[in-house]
């Protein structure tokens, strides 16, 4: 984040009230926060200030300075503790040990690559998307915080690709900024994984690799392997029944010491995988997460190559919760094209360019650890879009104009019922048949009347109408009515003739013209996904306001936009001109 000069936005000293607020926060955020470190980080009488800053990619997160030293940094979601207040309280993160020389590859700003990792020894146990910090071998002091991107059971298990997306690092702008004390990183000594509860206390050196197993078991019973000394053996409280797709060997009455250990791998995997199958609370792990489930359960029956767009729509977002939102721009990669340069790096996905300015996914790596190791859910039923261009563009409803059956004309269309809504070419489809089952045509162009249509038309029997007159006569005799049809699949009838949409323009202040476009919403259009499509193409400023006589919200948009408005709704959307007042004279306007 601070790879990168920032901008100073804001600089206040905090209350003591607010400071009492922030050492609840670091508490309830960290649970091994107790008391005497929340003091060790924030003392009661120390001059503690907030500093809001604006980043160079233009997110805005502020940093809690105490005493003229940096210590949290407040990204809205979330507390990520800075350098200098894990070297007083170590212990607020999980620390991973890295080879030194490739602290001074990531204060360039580059991202932890899995390689580069010690996984010698005990090591920390942590989920996708935490906050870590990382040390040196030379040195436990922290020189990085980040967030993972991969548990720690997938570095063990599969070092490679960035296991760590930096956020913070010694001797980044954040550091060097001129208000705070001089920061110098203490020596501390060579790092070691210390052997706590809170890891994983095996050997990665002792860690078995379990073999694929074969399809037919082998007939002949094979020799027990030699045991392994110094392996722990795990009781389970309870017989676990897990399912497995391939075939398994005829068990044995006792144990033997290699099916522990594959029972202890098991579980190692098992506890480590338990906090993945949580959806992510982060944008990023989101993003990741969707990325995993869609590679589980959907990259063996797509065709590729697949444009980024429409992987993006079609087949990311449907993982996402329906409690939740997925927008890339809330990430820290910001866009598609670098978040699947990410997954490229770990080997998930490869995407190519396969015409100018568009990317596609053109392999996808299924047989990964993390795709097998990945628990997805159930995608939600949605829509796909087949549009090339923006995902996020507005499709609006469908609007088609109806005549619903009344008691005055219900024998005509028998056996439909009172009520049934009807098109204008239906309606004189039903009229076309009754005619020449009947034989009421005559020369020129007429009807002849029969007892029927003489009771719904009010005229005299044998008497001769035109067609046109007595397609108006029938229509007239029926309930006007309006069909909005959504994206989504929800029909809406609306049983009376809409007002039709109004276009006005108007000068305000200093001789400038606005366009005024009311009664969008008795269409069913929504106004704000409609105003940003009119400011896309309109590149003018467009709002949403409400006149002091108007009972609903209308568009004002900046400049005589009748003309492009006229063409959004008509030529684009599809509505008819009749439902648009002055659509012609808009249509026909020069630019």
């Amino acid at each position: 984040m601070f790879a990168k000069p920032y901008r100073l936005k804001s600089n206040k000293t905090l209350k003591n009230s607010e400071k009492k607020c922030l050492t609840q926060r670091i508490q309830s955020e960290f649970p091994v926060a107790t008391d005497e470190k929340v003091k060790e980080l924030v003392p009661s009488k120390s001059a503690t200030s907030c500093m809001k800053v604006v980043l160079h990619s233009g997110d805005t997160v502020s940093v809690y300075v105490v005493d003229g030293v940096p210590v949290m940094i407040d990204m809205g979601d979330r507390l990520v503790p800075t350098v200098c207040a894990l070297w007083k309280v170590p212990e607020l993160v999980p620390t991973i040990r890295i080879h030194t020389p490739v602290l001074s590859k990531m204060q360039g700003g580059a991202p932890l690559y899995a390689p580069g990792v010690v996984t010698e020894g005990c090591f920390p146990q942590f989920r996708c998307g935490a906050v870590v910090a990382a040390c040196t071998s030379d040195n436990a002091a922290a020189g990085v915080v980040g967030q993972a991107m991969m548990s720690s059971a997938d570095l063990v298990r599969a070092p490679m690709g960035v296991c760590l997306e930096t956020l913070h690092v010694y001797g980044d702008q954040l550091c060097k900024e001129e208000k705070f004390s001089k920061i110098d990183r203490p020596k501390l000594g060579p790092a070691s994984y210390d052997n706590t509860a809170d890891n994983i206390a095996f050997d990665f050196n002792q860690l078995t690799i379990q073999p694929i197993r074969e399809e037919w078991p082998s007939l002949v019973k094979e020799p027990k392997p030699a045991p392994v000394a110094n392996v722990p053996v795990i009781i389970p409280d309870e017989p676990k029944v897990e399912p497995d797709v391939t075939p398994k060997p005829i068990p044995e009455t006792q144990p033997d010491e290699n099916e522990l250990i594959d029972e202890l791998n098991e579980s190692v995997t098992t506890d480590c995988s338990e906090s993945e199958d949580q959806v992510p609370a982060d944008m990023d792990g989101l993003l990741r997460w969707c990325l995993l489930s869609f590679l589980k359960t959907q990259a063996k029956h797509i065709e590729l190559p697949l444009k980024t767009n429409l992987l993006y729509k079609n087949h990311l977002m449907p993982f996402c919760p329906t409690d939740r939102t997925l927008e890339v721009k809330k990430s820290s990669y910001k866009k598609m094209g670098k978040f699947l340069e990410a997954m490229q790096r770990e080997g998930l996905v490869e995407v190519r360019e396969i015409d100018k300015g568009v990317d596609a996914l053109v392999s996808v790596n299924t047989a990964h650890p993390l795709v097998r190791s990945h628990k997805a859910r159930a995608p939600q039923s949605k829509e796909p879009v087949q549009e090339e261009g923006d995902a996020r563009e507005y499709v609006p409803p469908q609007i088609r104009e109806l005549y619903c059956i009344t008691a005055n004309v219900l024998d005509l269309f028998a056996p439909l019922r009172k009520g049934t809504a009807l098109a204008a070419a239906d309606v004189r489809q039903a009229l076309v048949q009754h005619v020449a089952q009947r034989g009421l045509a005559q020369a020129r162009g007429s009807v002849q009347l029969d007892q029927l249509l003489a009771a719904v038309t009010g005229r005299q029997p044998q008497e001769l109408m035109k067609w046109e007159e007595l397609t108006t006569c029938v229509l007239g005799r029926m309930t006007p009515s309006t069909e909005m049809r959504f994206a989504d699949g929800t029909v809406k009838l609306t049983k009376s003739r809409l007002e039709p949409i109004k276009m006005q323009v108007a000068t305000r202040s200093g001789n400038k013209k606005v366009t005024l476009v009311s009664n969008l919403e008795s269409f069913g259009f929504s106004l704000r996904p409609l105003a940003h499509a009119c400011q896309l193409l309109a590149g003018a400023s467009c709002g949403i306001t409400r006149s002091a006589a108007s009972r609903t919200d209308q568009l004002m948009l900046q400049g005589d936009q009748t003309h492009l408005v006229a063409k959004l709704l008509i030529e684009k959307y599809g509505l008819p001109k009749k439902f648009v007042e002055g659509a012609d004279k808009a249509l026909n306007k020069k630019k």
